[in-house]
């Protein structure tokens, strides 16, 4: 498989170059030149696959051609060792959990993907040393973290601003410690990405052979197609009426969630409607509508779902480029809807006395986006895509009630934090790179 950049679709380059680069010299994101189709065999058998089957085809479509079938099953079945169960909350409305990895994230299948992906092509290369720069607002910092520690020749600096995380998301990345280096940022996340993507492409960090973790890098993104596949899958199983019908409904932030269901129905997924859910920020809907807030430079609204907060997200390459730039073609497949901070709550609350279940910010926003979009007819898939213990103090001011702390964040909780503070610039980022070899 060959990769192409965002910006010129006669800019290739191979699976190494698109993995390690992260981004094309021309400035735009890597994309699978072709995206292949699956056979429509696979989709009408595929209630009998479970999730890691089902991702190994996704992974066996795009890089089956340069990695052996032994090596990359090792890889997927790794990266995608416990399951997102579909939960169903009322009639034809299903919660696709996908929080049930170490940090209590859906980033856990793509940072542990891209962990295992990199190791097996360092290890083609004797002594090759590599550094991973991740931008995050809690869930990819955690995630790629945990993915890539203790990994030998590997090191990752976790860029975060400074204030905006909880205690508990801090401290699943802050607190390993050993290859795991935290970066606290006076700046907002827009900030940490913007540095990111700088250091990346600065020829006085070459040696350094950077890369990033975050959705930019395009082993991030596939492994998450196979999530809505893992969920058409389950309504079948289950023998949900209109299946192929669906509404799928997520949270959207860098968009990565919102991309990867677009390329799985490239791939011959049946769906509906897919329904792109932002919080009061309302980050996508203006570039949907033909308006670039690339370089406006507003600041993000604080709100409660705070993975959403940004005023432009970085995968709207991809997702531009999926359509070739017609905006009616986009808006006939895809709606954007903004959610603000009362409804969030109100939603959450409902929930949990209607049905017992506790969702977190982000999973109610894209549970709200569904349910006032949709008339109920099809079946709604929600993405749930972070356990709501994630944003513990958040949650407890909106249920107040106590919210159940599981395991994967209780062992981190006392524990040590060592982070550096910079400002938001190239040269001071730069020096912490270099101090850390």
């Amino acid at each position: 498989m060959r990769f192409t950049s965002t910006n010129n679709r006669n800019n290739t380059v191979g699976l190494d170059e698109a993995i390690n680069h992260c981004i094309a010299q021309d400035g735009g994101m890597f994309m699978p030149e072709t995206i292949p189709t699956i056979p429509r065999a696979f989709f009408n058998n595929i209630s009998e696959m479970n999730m890691r089957e089902i991702a190994y085809v996704v992974a066996t479509s795009f890089f089956g051609n340069d990695i052996a079938a032994s090596e990359l099953k090792s890889i997927v079945y790794d990266a995608f060792a416990f399951d997102a169960p579909l939960r169903k909350i009322s009639d034809n409305t299903y919660i696709l959990e996908l929080f049930n990895g170490p940090t209590l994230t859906f980033k856990d299948y793509g940072a542990r993907f891209t962990a295992r992906l990199m190791q097996y092509l360092d290890s083609r290369k004797p002594g090759y040393k590599r550094n991973i720069l991740v931008a995050t607002t809690g869930n990819s910092g955690a995630a790629t973290a945990n993915g890539f520690f203790k990994m030998e020749g590997i090191k990752v600096s976790v860029l975060y601003p400074k204030g905006l995380l909880s205690r508990t998301q801090t401290a699943q990345f802050s607190s390993l410690g050993e290859n795991i280096h935290p970066v606290e940022v006076l700046g907002t996340v827009d900030d940490c990405k913007r540095l990111l993507q700088s250091a990346i492409s600065d020829s006085g960090l070459t040696s350094l052979n950077l890369t990033g973790a975050n959705s930019i890098n395009i082993a991030r993104l596939i492994p998450q197609i196979a999530f809505s596949m893992h969920a058409y899958a389950r309504l079948l199983a289950a023998g949900v009426k209109d299946a192929d019908k669906a509404v799928y409904s997520m949270p959207c932030g860098n968009l990565s969630n919102l991309v990867a269901t677009i390329m799985a129905k490239r791939m011959g997924l049946p769906t509906g409607l897919v329904i792109a859910a932002t919080n009061a920020n309302n980050h996508l809907s203006p570039l949907v509508n033909g308006v670039d807030t690339k370089n406006v430079g507003q600041t993000p609204i604080r709100t409660t779902a705070p993975s959403l907060d940004m005023t432009y997200p970085s995968g709207w390459p991809r997702l531009n480029y999926i359509y070739n730039g017609d905006l009616q073609a986009m808006k006939r497949e895809i709606l954007p809807v903004s959610v603000g901070d009362k409804d969030v709550a109100d939603t959450i609350n409902a929930l949990r006395n209607d049905s017992g279940y506790t969702v977190d910010p982000h999973g109610a926003i894209a549970y709200r986006a569904a349910t006032d979009n949709n008339s109920g007819k099809v079946p709604m898939v929600i993405f749930a895509t972070g356990h709501p213990a994630k944003q513990l103090d958040i949650m407890t001011r909106i249920t107040a009630s106590a919210i159940e702390l599981p395991v994967q964040l209780t062992r981190f909780m006392g524990a040590k934090r060592h982070p550096i503070m910079i400002p938001p610039t190239l040269p001071a980022l730069r020096k912490h790179l270099l101090n850390t070899q």
